[in-house]
């Protein structure tokens, strides 16, 4: 599915009870310079949550620490400046908690 929505509507909320887990990719300013596309997989046999962004170069996964990804996505809007872009970032969370 798709999320639009005005800033500080609660995407952000939707987002972390569809993940099972809290994090925050938002920003102060335009937060949304480019499109995140997230992917949830329920792994019921998981212990921990598994959080991976997808590698633009060689199109694969690297998994990452959630922290990192935050930092990871808030680099990949903050680079761009005043300007948007059409190509997402990619990322995965597997955990036990996701819908």
């Amino acid at each position: 599915f798709i999320l639009l929505g005005k800033q500080s509507v609660g995407k952000s909320r939707l987002i972390e009870a569809l993940a099972g887990e809290q994090f925050n990719f938002c920003s102060g300013t335009l937060g949304s310079r480019r499109p995140t596309v997230l992917e949830f997989r329920n792994v019921p046999s998981g212990k921990n949550s598994q959080w991976a962004v997808r590698n633009s170069a060689t199109n694969t996964w690297v998994q990452h620490s959630v922290q990192q990804v935050m930092k990871i996505i808030g680099d990949a809007h903050q680079e761009l400046g005043t300007t948007v872009s059409a190509e997402p970032v990619y990322v995965r969370v597997q955990s036990p908690w996701c819908v």
